[in-house]
C-alpha cells in the first residue's frame, strides 16, 4: 500500500464503484474537492478522514497507507482457508457461487489486497463456466450478470493498479474466460492478445538459461533448466486438460480416445525425467484426462468401457497413494457420481 492519501482515495473509490460525484455527494463536498484530493492539489481536512474511510468501507490506517504487509498476509491466509472450507465436491456449481459471494464480501473489506481481489476474479471466471454451460442462476439473470460485471471491474483494477506483472497476467487470463462465457468474444480476445506468447520462442525463461550459463557456468544452468522444465510441464499439463476436455465432450469417440492416449503418452514421457515435473500437476492432469476419457465413453453409450476407465484409474490412485484422506474421497466421488470439478 502506498503512503499516498490522494492515490489511496482514488483507488478505494474506484474499487467501491463510486464516481467522484457520488463520493462527493455522500460526503457533502463538491466533486471538485474530491478531484483535488485525488490529484493531491489539495488534501482533505483532518476531520474528513474518518468519514471518508467509513464511506469507502476501510480503516483509517488503510486510507492513510499504513496497512502493514504482515497484516495483509495474515488476512489473505485466513480468507483462503475459509474459502477452502466452503468447497463442496458434491455441488461444484453451488460451491463456486458460495465461494464467490464470500470472496466478494472480503474484497469489500480488503479492496487493495490484490491477492484476495485476484482470487475473487479467478473464482468468478470459474463460476462463469457454470453460469454459461450448466445454466446456474438461469432464473436470476440479473444476479448472474451483476457478479460477472463486478468481477470484470475488479479485474481491471488489478490490471491498472497492481505493479506485479504475474498478477496482471492472471487477471487478463481470468477476464478472458469471463468474457468467453459471456459470449463477448471481442473483449475476450483483447485480454488474450496482451498475454505473453510462445511464438518465436522469445520468452524470459528460455533466454535466461543461456544468460545463466554464460554468467555462472554449466552447473548453475542445470539448476535453472530444472526450474524451466517444470514450468514447461505445467504448460503441457494445462494443454492436455483443455485438449482432452474439448475432444471428449464435443468430438467423435475415436478422436477423443486417440487424443487421450496421445496426451497420456506425452505426460508419461515428460514425467520420466525426475525433477523436471511437478507431481501435483501430473496428478491433476491425469485426473482430468481420465475423467474426460470416461465421459467420452458415457457420451457414446459405452458404459462398460467408461466403468473400466473409472475403475482402473481409482485402483491406480489408491494403490499408489496419489491422493489420501479427504482428497481421495473427493476424487472417488467425482468419478463415481460423474461430477465435473474445475
Amino acid at each position: 500500500m502506498a503512503n499516498s492519501l490522494g492515490l489511496n482515495i482514488r483507488n478505494f473509490r474506484k474499487n467501491k464503484g463510486f464516481t467522484q460525484e457520488e463520493l462527493a455527494g455522500i460526503l457533502g463536498v463538491t466533486p471538485q474537492a474530491v478531484s483535488r484530493w485525488e490529484s493531491e492539489a489539495g488534501l482533505p481536512d483532518v476531520s474528513m478522514i474518518v468519514p471518508i474511510a467509513q464511506t469507502l468501507g476501510i480503516t483509517t490506517d488503510a486510507l492513510l497507507g499504513y496497512q502493514q504487509q504482515s497484516s495483509d498476509d495474515r488476512v489473505t491466509r485466513m480468507v483462503f482457508e475459509k474459502m477452502a472450507e466452503l468447497e463442496d465436491v458434491s455441488d461444484p456449481g453451488g460451491s463456486a457461487l458460495r465461494v464467490c459471494e464470500y470472496l466478494a464480501e472480503e474484497v469489500g473489506r480488503n479492496p487493495m489486497n490484490h491477492d484476495i481481489v485476484l482470487k475473487y476474479v479467478q473464482r468468478v471466471a470459474g463460476l462463469s463456466y457454470y453460469i454459461d454451460m450448466e445454466k446456474l442462476l438461469a432464473d436470476e439473470p440479473e444476479r448472474a450478470q451483476g457478479i460477472l460485471t463486478d468481477a470484470i471491474r475488479k479485474g481491471l483494477n488489478i490490471i491498472r493498479y497492481c505493479s506485479e506483472s504475474k498478477k496482471v497476467n492472471k487477471a487478463h487470463y481470468a477476464l478472458a474466460w469471463i468474457y468467453i462465457h459471456m459470449k463477448d468474444y471481442d473483449n475476450a480476445r483483447e485480454h488474450v492478445n496482451v498475454l505473453p506468447s510462445l511464438a518465436g520462442h522469445c520468452i524470459r525463461e528460455d533466454l535466461n538459461l543461456s544468460l545463466v550459463f554464460f554468467e555462472k557456468g554449466y552447473d548453475a544452468m542445470k539448476d535453472n533448466a530444472v526450474e524451466f522444465g517444470t514450468l514447461v510441464f505445467d504448460l503441457i499439463a494445462h494443454q492436455v486438460e483443455k485438449l482432452t476436455t474439448f475432444y471428449c465432450y464435443f468430438g467423435s469417440l475415436d478422436e477423443a480416445i486417440e487424443i487421450c492416449d496421445w496426451c497420456e503418452a506425452v505426460i508419461g514421457a515428460y514425467s520420466s525425467k525426475p525433477g523436471f515435473f511437478s507431481s501435483e500437476i501430473k496428478n491433476w492432469a491425469m485426473r482430468k484426462l481420465n475423467y474426460s476419457k470416461m465421459s467420452a465413453y458415457v457420451r457414446a453409450g459405452e458404459n462398460d468401457k467408461a466403468s473400466a476407465v473409472r475403475d482402473n484409474y481409482l485402483k491406480y490412485i489408491r494403490e499408489n497413494g496419489v491422493y489420501t484422506g479427504d482428497e481421495l474421497k473427493d476424487v472417488e466421488k467425482e468419478f463415481t457420481e460423474g461430477i465435473y470439478i474445475l
